[in-house]
């Protein structure tokens, strides 16, 4: 497939633009030494030289001695290294809650998981046992009904063609609108599988952004999403206050690959005008919608159970909580439900 290639050409050019772009530093692993010290040093290890020659037990007390006062001035060497940074914080530069950010961070490991037949205690049994977890949780219930899914699968399919045919028609990436992009891109957001960070992307010439903007404008022209972009690296994090041993109180992470967001966007961006050119989602619905949040849906709410007590009348409601629903939902059922709205008589 041409996109697939192109998006892997893609890549080479980067990993190569970047690697030839950083400077490599090489790690010092020599730390600073007190002058003190390092004459004890010396005088120590020509004491362990005489010791080693002589056996005199006399030597071997002094020796003793000078290692107990190089652990010792180590320890004030250290400890006053400690009192001189913590000295230089400084709130206004974001020093102070940077390092107290930094002491909090605790790194959690995933302990011992009880699987269906036995413990994983390796890493490999542990990601194999949130798998089968999640696996679990995702799969799509069994209510099979063959006159419903004939129906559903036809009004579906003749759904696609129209919605590609509007996209398509409409859809022009253009440079500037990309690198406009690029340059929101907060560089402290974790990377995908791919490995190419926000900030490499923020700084990649304007070569590779026009490649880049070919690459999506023929995703468009294709109708095809390419498979290295909808891989996941899956991170389990733990529910608050739940068992850590138990895989079902793990909420997965998914980092995609910065490319594919890039991409979202200009198709989120393309299913918005659509949806508001043809008025799609209903007047009652908040979610999905600009500059409509929660507190506007519990706004209208109060207003309409306030004019209810001023009618003399009382309001009942009915709240839903709906267990994985983004993962769980028939899709097709989802779009045949969206068309039977849309085309149903007013």
């Amino acid at each position: 497939m041409y996109i697939e290639e192109a998006i892997c050409n893609f890549e080479k050019n980067l990993y190569n633009s970047h690697r030839f772009a950083t400077k490599i530093v090489k790690k010092s692993t020599s730390t600073y030494i007190h002058p003190n010290i390092k004459d004890l040093i010396k005088t120590r290890n020509k004491t362990k030289k005489d010791w080693q020659n002589l056996r005199n037990p006399s030597i071997k007390t002094e020796l003793h001695r000078i290692e107990k006062l190089i652990k010792k001035l180590e320890n004030v060497s250290r400890q006053k290294d400690k009192t001189d940074e913590l000295k230089t914080l400084n709130p206004e530069n974001d020093t102070l809650w940077t390092k107290a950010k930094i002491m909090r961070r605790k790194a959690q490991k995933i302990p011992a998981l009880k699987g269906k037949f036995k413990l994983a205690l390796s890493d490999p049994d542990k990601a194999e046992t949130i798998a089968l977890s999640l696996e679990k949780k995702l799969f799509l219930n069994n209510l099979s009904h063959s006159e419903t899914e004939e129906e559903v699968n036809e009004s579906a399919n003749n759904f696609s063609p129209q919605l590609t045919i509007m996209i398509k028609m409409t859809t022009l990436i253009v440079f500037n609108l990309l690198l406009l992009i690029i340059k929101k891109l907060n560089i402290k957001k974790a990377c995908g599988r791919d490995g190419i960070t926000n900030k490499m992307i923020k700084n990649i010439n304007c070569t590779i952004v026009f490649a880049l903007t070919e690459i999506i404008n023929n995703i468009f022209n294709f109708n095809y999403f390419p498979n290295a972009w909808k891989t996941a690296v899956v991170v389990p994090i733990l529910k608050p206050g739940k068992d850590p041993t138990i895989p079902d109180n793990y909420r997965p992470i998914s980092l995609l690959s910065i490319l594919s967001k890039i991409t979202e966007n200009f198709i989120l961006d393309k299913l918005n005008e659509h949806r508001i050119g043809n008025k799609i989602l209903c007047l009652e619905q908040f979610g999905f919608r600009k500059s409509l949040t929660t507190n506007h849906q519990l706004l209208r709410v109060v207003e309409y159970i306030t004019k209810g007590f001023d009618r003399g009348e009382c309001t009942a409601a009915v709240f839903l909580d709906i267990q994985k629903a983004f993962d769980r939902v028939w899709k097709q059922g989802l779009i045949h439900k969206l068309i039977m709205y849309k085309t149903r008589p007013i």
